[in-house]
């Protein structure tokens, strides 16, 4: 019997202001269409199939980097990256260590409102265990720029 453990990121990382995506240029991410379904990166920009999502805006001290989407519609999007976080310990996130954790990424939990619909849940699961030993790790995306 496998025991699933959950993680809520906002719990682990008391940084986490907003999700952004780092670089705004097409390698990174796609400028959204009217009508996508979309995330809103740092600076409030709408963007779909980004390579990088950032969830602590002020420093990037947590993020996913090197995405590649396997999937992206109007209901859910699914890819694999690498969770990349500063844990800042030992003393301070300008010494702290990094850790790297292989992810596959889920986007779902569609939201909408005038002129905009975004994911407003991501859910990582880690195919060789990820912080804490997790296997599972979801986040709620606040959508709102940095």
């Amino acid at each position: 019997m496998t025991i699933r453990r959950t993680l809520g990121f906002g719990l682990t990382a008391a940084t986490v202001v907003a999700v952004g995506i780092v670089g705004a240029g097409p390698a990174s991410a796609a400028d959204a269409a009217p009508g996508d379904t979309v995330i809103v990166d740092c600076v409030g920009k709408k963007v779909v199939k980004p390579k990088e999502i950032v969830f602590s805006c002020a420093d990037a001290g947590i993020s996913v980097q090197k995405i590649t989407w396997r999937t992206w519609n109007d209901n859910r999007a699914r890819g694999r990256g690498t969770l990349v976080w500063n844990t800042c310990l030992p003393t301070d996130c300008a010494g702290g260590i990094v850790q790297t954790y292989k992810a596959r990424i889920t986007l779902d939990r569609v939201a909408s409102g005038p002129g905009l619909t975004v994911f407003s849940r991501m859910v990582l699961t880690f195919p060789n265990g990820g912080p804490a030993n997790l296997e599972t790790g979801t986040m709620t995306l606040p959508n709102t720029g940095g």
